[in-house]
């Protein structure tokens, strides 16, 4: 996958200058609202340059057509579950170590609800049989092998394997975004992150349960 800094395959061939990218980082968010309202097989560059309030020629001189635009995107997903993955510190079963995956999992739930009709258009098989889907999914898993290596170094000393307590936190903490983004749960904030890691807390880093009011 391309990185976003330079665009689809267009771009690549220049070198952009402050107002390329900020037209860059424009489609790219364009993009993200139209996959939202009509999803992703359902989008057309028609509707993307409407909400960019920019041309088709515009958008062509960053990407050859959707699909690129949609692996751009998937490579600012990658990039940055990536390097979340790499922030978690160590973690202990202590109040700071309960602080501390907290502050993660917020920064996750933060970064979820920005690119989450970009996730959720290939978690719902829109993209699943395709090139597209395959780089879907390899961003999830390259974001649980990352955070498998975090957890083997963690400070907490568990005896889980780290392969299976990152699937398990992962697959938790995706489809509970999913579902809080994709149905209008109406789930308090607060309390999702208090709840959540009270379980991975005690559960994967051998935290005591505690009262969170």
């Amino acid at each position: 996958m391309t990185s976003t800094t330079s665009g689809g395959a267009p771009a690549q061939e220049r070198k952009l200058r402050t107002q390329g990218r900020k037209t860059l980082r424009k489609l790219l968010d364009a993009a993200i609202i139209v996959f939202e309202r009509r999803g992703y097989h359902a989008a057309r560059v028609d509707d993307i340059v409407k909400v960019a309030k920019t041309s088709h020629g515009t958008f062509y001189l960053y990407f050859a057509n959707k699909e690129d635009l949609f692996r751009a995107l998937l490579a600012d997903v990658s990039d940055e579950m990536t390097a979340l993955s790499e922030s978690l510190g160590d973690i202990g079963p202590t109040r700071a170590g309960y602080d501390e995956l907290r502050t993660w999992l917020a920064s996750f739930f933060a970064l979820y609800h920005r690119y989450h009709p970009v996730i959720r258009a290939w978690t719902e098989s829109e993209v699943g049989d395709s090139e597209l889907g395959e780089l879907g999914v390899s961003v999830l898993s390259g974001f649980t092998r990352a955070l498998m290596r975090r957890i083997r170094h963690l400070e907490a000393g568990s005896a889980l394997d780290p392969a299976i307590a990152a699937m398990a936190m992962v697959a938790m903490i995706e489809r509970f975004s999913y579902y809080v983004e994709s149905r209008d749960m109406g789930v308090d904030r607060e309390e999702m992150l208090d709840t959540l890691t009270t379980i991975l807390h005690v559960g994967v880093f051998g935290g005591a349960r505690r009262r969170t009011k």
